[in-house]
């Protein structure tokens, strides 16, 4: 498939050219400021062990569970063109305050910082996502989402990309010297405030489009509603039901067999530096073949194939990817199925979830689909880290059985996104 094939098919008006390319950037900033921390976070939690994740992606959760109520009362009392602004003006603001008590507190602050910025990330990293897409699924309508989603994440994979390895640099070439290394890996933060600060600054060119359809009816700034509006439409609208649901499955799926890898690769080495090279190299491989995807097939692919195959293809994908850990545990399996799942999640499959966002009526659009993205999304997480950790030792089996015991699971999400694109027209 030749990009001569494709370019003439994604037909960008000369209006919408501008408005592209500010998403591409916002993207490229929101992901460029979560990845320059992400090995912060790593480095706080690198003696916690595998067998504490459950109870940390547990506290994880519960500050959802919080978290989520706060965040539906601000967007029901303020106008939809500021909520993009006000939340990431609050991120900055708490990332300030982890730099400056990192500065000014002695070991034992440091000690309780460490661990509560470990926390603090998890929810960080889905929500200033998730607000980003919220921005993007009330400005853009859904045929214009499946020609443009897949060029927008490339924004966010290249920001990823940029984050990462200014994190490198900084890690081996920074970190040690005299004037830095008292703040440490904390210094990172700095970059981090200015790509967010950059994103917040384009969020402003993005208000929702007074002609999208969900909004033909509901022309109010202010989004009224309670804080309770989430979890009502969980219970009431079909279509937002369904797409929780997947993402539960989704996220259950993947924990299971991401700890099913990591238990494959712990016995494989008992070398750190081994094993980061190992961890480093999928990322150089995900990393261009997922921009490939998003830049020249993904909007093919959506187009022209439909939501609905990718939905369904990506729980045979995950069954095919537990087979293939439970039959061969080895490293060359993990390093194998963790790109070709990583490159679908990000190429093919968030851009899908996102078309059908598009759709969703307003209160959904704003509250509900952050709810998914953070709360449930971290609900999967936390029950496959329990069920593959606490389920298999209270069982007595290994945890490479825990592969086999989600199969179902596999086939249940293929099932759930056949009935997701159904409840919906997209």
């Amino acid at each position: 498939m030749s990009y001569a094939n494709i370019k003439p098919k994604l037909d960008i008006p000369r209006g919408q050219v501008l408005s592209l390319l500010k998403a591409f950037f916002f993207f490229f900033s929101v992901l460029c400021s979560w990845y320059v921390i992400r090995p912060v976070r790593n480095e706080m939690a690198v003696q916690a062990g595998l067998e504490n994740l459950p109870v940390l992606l547990s506290i994880v959760l519960l500050v959802m569970l919080l978290a989520n109520p706060i965040y539906s009362w601000l967007v029901s009392k303020v106008k939809k063109d500021r909520i993009v602004l006000y939340t990431y003006l609050f991120f900055i603001l708490n990332l300030l305050c982890f730099l400056l008590g990192w500065n000014f507190l002695d070991e034992s602050g440091r000690a309780r910082i460490a661990k509560v910025f470990y926390i603090w990330c998890n929810v960080y990293s889905f929500f200033v996502v998730s607000i980003f897409w919220v921005s993007m699924i009330n400005f853009f309508q859904s045929h214009e989402a499946k020609k443009y989603f897949g060029i927008i994440s490339a924004g966010g994979s290249l920001g990823a990309f940029t984050g990462s390895s200014v994190a490198r640099y900084f890690s081996t070439e920074i970190c040690g010297t005299a004037s830095m290394s008292d703040w440490g890996p904390f210094s990172l933060i700095v970059v981090s405030v200015v790509a967010l600060s950059i994103a917040m600054i384009l969020s402003l060119g993005f208000k929702p489009k007074a002609n999208h359809p969900s909004n033909m009816e509901e022309p109010e700034e202010i989004l009224g509603g309670s804080w309770m509006d989430p979890f009502r439409s969980v219970f009431s609208a079909p279509s937002v039901r369904n797409l929780t649901l997947y993402m539960i499955l989704w996220t259950s799926v993947m924990t299971i067999g991401w700890m099913v890898a990591l238990d494959i690769i712990q016995n494989w080495s008992s070398d750190s530096c081994e094993r980061t090279a190992f961890f480093a190299r999928i990322e150089q491989i995900v990393t261009p073949l997922t921009l490939i995807c998003q830049f020249f097939i993904t909007s093919y692919i959506l187009r022209k194939i439909g939501i609905a195959a990718v939905l369904i293809a990506y729980g045979f994908l995950l069954f095919a990817g537990l087979v293939a850990y439970a039959t061969f545990p080895v490293f060359t399996t993990v390093l194998v199925v963790v790109c070709i799942l990583r490159v679908f999640e990000y190429g093919f499959n968030k851009p899908a979830r996102e078309t059908i966002f598009t759709v969703l009526k307003k209160q959904e659009r704003y509250k509900s689909t952050v709810f998914m993205d953070t709360f449930f999304a971290r609900s999967g997480e936390a029950m496959g880290s329990w069920f593959a950790v606490k389920g298999m030792l209270i069982l007595g089996l290994s945890s490479l059985s825990a592969a086999w015991g989600a199969l179902p699971l596999a086939v249940l999400l293929s099932w759930v996104g056949y009935q997701t694109t159904k409840s919906k027209k997209v």
